[in-house]
């Protein structure tokens, strides 16, 4: 055994204590994080694209070649063996100590001390109403708005908003990343995602105007340490609802729209669905259908199905119960939070 092998087992073993010791995620969460993703991103803003996918296939060429030489040197199974596990164990450490621990820390409700709101159609309703009135009054809105302004106020809201709630706040020195494989994701309509190797949030370079805020704001709420889809969509959407820009929170309001309609398609009786969505205005449901089938003409079927059976391996693997469908959870979140009086 080498002794790197030692240090990655001390680390591994680390790991695994995060997935089954809260007390111990949470440590990790909140002293071990900002210094681990403030150091890693600080190593990769070198470069202006993600370095995310240059990790993923550098794994994946050692796999190949651990198997192509063991085939051509006819080394024993247990030899190949031993050199996968070796590799293997650098991955998972590597994944869960540059940021998928944060999964396993005590989670947003029971660290505030409130419970999650229980369904009541009056309350639910009212929540339909108002939501429904801010999008008609920002659907027709002129404003626009600057890139790089917008990642700066969205990093600023995090620094000093969001880190009471137990995260880490924005660097100087992070900012989003062009993906390398930019098709790939267009193809499965990834709008953008999380680096764990190297803490790089990267957006779609496809990304419609409309949906570039709300996007922002979501991946960069993972890059403070959020996991929850449900609670990232939540933190955007306070972002954005926020925002002096009518553009801006447009966008978080045009964002939530397919999951307000499917909260609402699943508790509301059929007549006051249908009069909910009677509501919405032209223009906002006008801009929703667009969105839906610009990314519907990018899409190929299979890789998608791949990519979204992944997807919902990845994170019920990690203790994400709902899976993919954790997305969809933002609706009772803006409700809990709400009436805890947070934002």
């Amino acid at each position: 055994m080498r002794k790197s092998d030692l240090i990655g087992l001390i680390l591994l073993a680390f790991v695994l204590g995060c997935r089954f010791s809260a007390p111990l995620a949470d440590f990790y969460a909140e002293r071990c994080y900002s210094v681990i993703s403030a150091g890693l991103s600080l190593v990769s803003s070198v470069v202006p694209f993600s370095l995310e996918e240059v990790v993923v296939i550098g794994f994946a060429l050692a796999f190949i070649a651990v198997l192509v030489r063991a085939l051509r040197k006819k080394e024993g199974f247990l030899r190949w063996l031993g050199k996968t596990a070796r590799i293997t164990m650098w991955l998972v450490v590597w994944f869960y100590l540059g940021w998928g621990n944060n999964y396993f820390r005590t989670p947003l409700y029971p660290r505030m001390g409130i419970e999650r709101a229980v369904f009541e159609e009056e309350a639910f309703t009212r929540f339909l109403t108002d939501y429904t009135g801010a999008l008609n009054g920002t659907a027709d809105n002129t404003a626009s708005w600057d890139r790089g302004d917008l990642e700066a106020d969205i990093k600023e809201f995090y620094s000093t908003e969001v880190t009471g709630y137990g995260y880490t706040g924005m660097r100087p020195w992070q900012h989003v990343k062009r993906p390398l494989l930019n098709p790939l994701y267009s193809a499965v309509s990834v709008l953008g995602f999380m680096g764990p190797f190297l803490c790089e949030s990267q957006l779609n370079l496809d990304l419609p105007v409309v949906e570039y805020p709300f996007t922002l704001a979501h991946e960069l709420a993972h890059l403070a340490g959020v996991t929850s889809e449900a609670e990232a969509n939540y933190w955007a959407f306070v972002y954005c609802r926020q925002s002096d820009n009518p553009a801006v929170r447009y966008s978080g309001y045009l964002a939530l729209l397919p999951y307000a309609a499917s909260s609402a398609g699943s508790l509301l009786p059929e007549d006051a669905y249908s009069e909910w969505t009677n509501s919405i205005s032209g223009k906002a449901k006008e801009d929703y259908a667009a969105t839906r089938d610009y990314w519907e003409t990018k899409r190929v079927g299979i890789i998608d199905t791949v990519q979204r059976w992944m997807m919902d391996r990845l994170l019920r693997t990690n203790g994400v119960s709902e899976g993919a469908r954790d997305y969809y959870g933002v609706i009772g979140m803006i409700m809990t939070m709400d009436a805890s009086g947070d934002f």
